[in-house]
Parts: structure tokens; C-alpha cells; sequence
């Protein structure tokens, strides 16, 4: 039978119930009183933006990393993108409106048999929701960079247009639940999504820290933003109905889900003006407890270590912690996580962070992962340029520098994350490195 078919009869045959299991947000939520003001971006710093669009004409990789990211966004403008509403299967719910994505990692074999295999991924995970996202995501921070740096209001306005398309038309918006992303096709009773799902939507993040960037912008106002704003409300809403802290973390088995949950809901409870919960047992796990369930006192990640594709997922799992510290960081007043972050041994991480510079030096062979020629280890410098700046680190800095010197490059780190040698040569009482001075 043609795959294809299969996948098809299996949704007409099993997908006739709503959620199975997961609860979605009503839209007569009460929703408490929003502010129009912008309180982002909550990864990225402003100054330091600032300083590095300042300097680019003095600094060649910056330059270099300039004219691509316009080159990029100039691309984007007249391309035509797709929305959740786009795709040819209707989720159980009965709307397009609803996201819906399948399990990477589930296929089915000749006789449409259900089987897992790590080592590739289901090529009909294109035909849903999940590119369609990722491919928004990337265009609106795009251009809402090209925007900031270039001040030039013709990228404001293109990201406008895919925020309202991809948020508030009714033709074209996502409904604010991910009741049926990460489907294991073929396996009775998950046709409501898997709870592994919530990583479809690491792509928000990128996309709140995009709209604070043209927050300024002729194109987006006040009513776009608190309406924006309570989308988030509700979909942080859905996620704490549907995760408790302890999700995919349990003391046999703590996965980098966990962390990527952990750092979506402080950026989405930070925009939606719920900051208070962000230091919360209730909501979010305190990463002293999460660093423990995952790391071994070498730095060791025993839940991701023995994967398939174990290089990828060690790293995936730091990057998790790297938007966690930041988020952190950059908050003002007290932090519950910061604290930790801060410890000289940045709460346990720092044996995994050592190990993987010492990797990319070839001063040794890791344990910590099955090294695998097919991952691309310039994207390192999206760990160790954050890494840097969050515990102030030259070690790391010098780790990139080492990437960029193997002609890695990567135009949306550079503009975002400068060296710690640009920002040293700063005073340090316009771009202090402290979190809350």
C-alpha cells in the first residue's frame, strides 16, 4: 500500500475524538489585564545589539554578517508563505486552525506496522504543521533583525504581515494549542499528539523576541501587541494545564524536552505579563533539581548520551540551558535559577561546557557523546557566543573565535552575541556584563 494512503486512512479511521487526553484552552479564558508595553526581548540584549551596530563598519565578520542577514531578508519579502490553515489534513478537531505535526522518529513499515528508529526522520513530517512553523519563525526573526539593524521599515512590515497571518486572521491563524503535534501515526490512542509535542514550539521564542524588535515599528501597535499578548496567555495557559513541572523529568528520565519546556515557559510567562510565576515550583522546576536528574558530576547527560544521534542531542539539550541562563540573567529584581547559573561551577554545567571545548580543540576524544561526521559542529558557536556572555566567560569565547577561525559562520549569532573582548573594550557602566546593573 502506497505510504501516503496509509497515512491518510489512518486519520479518517482513528482521528474522530478532540484532545484524547489533552486539554485545550478555551477562548473564554479570563485573561488578566495586559500591558500594551514592550518588556522584551528576554534573550537578546538591547545594549549589545546597540553596540554591535555601532561597530559593524570596524569589524569585518560583523559587516559580513550584515550584508547576509539583509541579503536574507531582502529574499524573504516577496516570498509567499504557508499557515497552519495550508495543510491538506484536517486535525481531529475538526480545523485546520489547529496545529498538527507527526512524530519524527515513528514510521510505518510495508504492512503499516507502527516502528521507531532514531537514526532518520519520517519524510512526511514536511506534509504538517512543523515546517510551515519553522519556516515562519525564521522569516519574522529575520527580518525583525534586518529591521533593527537597517532601520528600514520595509522589513517591520513584512514581519507584521506573517504575525497577524500567522496569530490573528481568522483564515489563517493557529488555534492556541498544540492538542495534536508530534501525532504517533499508526499507534491506537495517541491520535490527541504526543506529550513530546511541546518541542514544536521552541520556534515562539525566537518569534516573541522578533516582535520586541519591531515593537517601534510603524507597522505594529498597541492592539497587535496585547493581542499578541493574550494569544501567549492562552497557549501558556494550555501548556501549564497539560505540563506540570516534572514532565519528561522524572528520576529514571529527565530528556532535553524537559529543558526546552522550562524555557518556553519563562519566555511566554515573561510576555504575557506573568513573570511572578517564573519562580514557581509549581510551574517550572528548579534547575538546581533539573541539573541533578541530568548531568553526572563530569557533565556527563546519561538521558542523552546512548541516542542515535547522541552529538546532536548532548548539544540540543545545552542550548536549552543557554536560553534558560539567559532568560535569567537578564531578568531584574530576584531570580529563584540565577543564583545557581552563577555558582563557579554554573550549577553543574560546566564540566559538559569544558568537555566540549576541549573537544573542539582536539585536545581529546569525548565520552560525553557518539561523535557522527554528519553533524555540523559550527553550530557550536550558538552555545559557546551565549555560553560567554552568561557566565562571562573568555574560555568560551575563545571556543568560538576557534569556530570562526574553521570559516564557521553564523550572521544571527554574530549580531547578537558580541565577543566578550568587543564588549570588555566598553564602559562598563553602559554594558555591564551583572545581571540587574
Amino acid at each position: 500500500m502506497n505510504q501516503r494512503c496509509k497515512y491518510t486512512d489512518y486519520f479518517l479511521v482513528v482521528f474522530f475524538t478532540l484532545c484524547l487526553g489533552f486539554t485545550a484552552c478555551s477562548s473564554s479564558d479570563d485573561v488578566p489585564e495586559l500591558t500594551v508595553s514592550n518588556t522584551g526581548p528576554y534573550l537578546l540584549n538591547v545594549n549589545h545589539l546597540e553596540l554591535i551596530r555601532d561597530t559593524l563598519e570596524y569589524h569585518p565578520v560583523l559587516q559580513k554578517s550584515y550584508d547576509e542577514l539583509i541579503h536574507g531578508a531582502d529574499s524573504l519579502l516577496n516570498v509567499k508563505f504557508e499557515f497552519v490553515t495550508d495543510k491538506s489534513e484536517v486535525p481531529p478537531g475538526g480545523t485546520k486552525n489547529d496545529y498538527m505535526s507527526i512524530h519524527r522518529y515513528t514510521h510505518l513499515d510495508s504492512d503499516g506496522n507502527p516502528y521507531q528508529d532514531e537514526s532518520f526522520s519520517n519524510p512526511l513530517v514536511d506534509e504538517f504543521d512543523r515546517i510551515r512553523l519553522a519556516r515562519f519563525s525564521s522569516a519574522v526573526y529575520t527580518l525583525s533583525l534586518a529591521y533593527f539593524f537597517s532601520e528600514n521599515e520595509i522589513y517591520a512590515e513584512k514581519a507584521a504581515d506573517l504575525l497577524k497571518a500567522w496569530f490573528f486572521d481568522p483564515e489563517t491563524k493557529m488555534n492556541p494549542n498544540m492538542n495534536f503535534s508530534q501525532v504517533r501515526l499508526g499507534i491506537p490512542g495517541t491520535g490527541g499528539g504526543g506529550t513530546q509535542g511541546i518541542i514544536d514550539a521552541n520556534d515562539f521564542i525566537n518569534v516573541i523576541e522578533a516582535v520586541s524588535l519591531i515593537y517601534d515599528s510603524q507597522y505594529w501597535n498597541p492592539n497587535h501587541h496585547i493581542k499578541l499578548k493574550e494569544w501567549f496567555y492562552h497557549f501558556s495557559n494550555w501548556i501549564v494545564q497539560n505540563y506540570n513541572p516534572d514532565a519528561y523529568c522524572s528520576d529514571y528520565s529527565c530528556s532535553n524536552i524537559s529543558t526546552w519546556k522550562d524555557a518556553q515557559k519563562a519566555s511566554f510567562f515573561l510576555f504575557s505579563n506573568q513573570e511572578h510565576l517564573l519562580n514557581s515550583e509549581r510551574h517550572i522546576m528548579p534547575v538546581e533539581d533539573k541539573i541533578e536528574k541530568q548531568f553526572g558530576v563530569d557533565g556527563v547527560q546519561t538521558h542523552e548520551r546512548n541516542r542515535a544521534r547522541s552529538q546532536h542531542y548532548v548539544y540540543f539539550n545545552l542550548r536549552a540551558y543557554m536560553n534558560v541562563a539567559t532568560i535569567r540573567k537578564n531578568r531584574t529584581g530576584y531570580d529563584r535559577d540565577w543564583p545557581v547559573f552563577e555558582s563557579p561551577n554554573y550549577g553543574g554545567l560546566k564540566p559538559a561546557l569544558d568537555n566540549l571545548v576541549d573537544y573542539i580543540h582536539g585536545h581529546t576524544s569525548t565520552t560525553h557523546f557518539n561523535p557522527n561526521p554528519e553533524f555540523d559542529e559550527c553550530r557550536y558557536l550558538a552555545l559557546f557566543r551565549p555560553a560567554a556572555i552568561a557566565f562571562h566567560s573568555l574560555e568560551y569565547d575563545d571556543a568560538a573565535d576557534k569556530l570562526l577561525s574553521k570559516e564557521c559562520f553564523n550572521s544571527n549569532i554574530s549580531l547578537t552575541y558580541p565577543s566578550l573582548k568587543l564588549l570588555d573594550s566598553m564602559p562598563q557602566d553602559e554594558f555591564s556584563l551583572q545581571k540587574g546593573d
